[in-house]
């Protein structure tokens, strides 16, 4: 899972990177959008996953405890902290991002996070 994942998230990026290049939002119509818009979930997804895996080898190391299933909560903080990104781009495509929208943002992934760590999503 870990090699397929980072292949999607490296040609996630590639494709990203000859998106915004060689494209425009008014040329490639709606499903380039939403094809962007899952290419940038990919890659942030391919990110979270690698971050969240860092910060709980660093935790387990502060706490001189051992890791545990560090895999497995990765696979499960990351698709919920790769939402965050997106949701900022998605607000900024509507007309500009206010500060209330940035805190909104963050507390719904504190609380996708809080769920997550009670198990309920």
């Amino acid at each position: 899972m870990d090699k397929l994942l980072l292949i999607a998230s490296i040609t996630a990026f590639f494709f990203l990177t000859t998106m915004m290049f060689l494209t425009s939002p008014s040329g490639v119509g709606a499903l380039g959008v939403l094809v962007f818009f899952t290419l940038v979930y990919v890659l942030c997804l391919g990110l979270a996953v690698f971050g969240c895996r860092l910060f709980f080898i660093l935790k387990a190391r502060l706490n001189k405890a051992s890791a545990g299933n560090i895999k497995k909560k990765s696979y499960y903080y990351g698709p919920v902290i790769a939402l965050a990104p997106l949701f900022l781009l998605i607000g900024q495509s509507f007309g500009g991002l206010l500060i209330y929208e940035v805190v909104a943002i963050i507390a719904l992934e504190i609380l996708f996070c809080f769920l997550v760590s009670r198990n309920v999503l």
